[in-house]
């Protein structure tokens, strides 16, 4: 790397993020769906009811990007949306269940991988680091 991308936080973490990414994205496409999908599936199943602007807050996306994700659940018969109103809440179907539960199955072997790759110590201390970034950038 040269000095402008050793240094460059911008990069860096855009860098981490891709690679991380993609690495999951490969797992999660063995069940047919992205990182992202996957992450939502498994929020919706240990979230019964969740409304759209939760997960939209959970996930730190757009709710326009979080409506994209769940269509694409429902129509793999994953999710189903109900509205109350001017309220909506989503859940797992039964096959959303069945497939939520492979999912966090794939979530632990994927950060066991990093644990293994990495340290544990490492992992975590990251892990809070870039919580607490996200967190503070919050604020701003």
């Amino acid at each position: 790397m040269t000095d402008i991308t050793e240094k460059n936080l911008f990069f860096l973490t855009g860098a981490l993020s891709r690679k991380l990414s993609n690495q999951a994205d490969d797992v999660f496409a063995t069940v047919g769906l992205s990182s992202s999908h996957a992450l939502l599936l498994w929020l919706i199943r240990n979230n019964p009811n969740i409304q759209p602007s939760e997960l939209a807050n959970q996930m730190q996306l757009k709710p326009s990007t979080i409506t994209r994700l769940v269509q694409k659940l429902e129509r793999q018969g994953l999710v189903d949306k109900r509205s109350e109103g001017r309220a909506t809440s989503i859940s797992c179907t039964d096959e959303g269940e069945d497939m939520a539960v492979d999912i966090e199955q794939k979530w632990e072997q994927l950060i066991q991988q990093k644990r293994e790759k990495l340290g544990d110590r490492y992992v975590e201390v990251l892990s809070e680091m870039i919580s607490n970034a996200i967190e503070t950038m919050g604020e701003e």
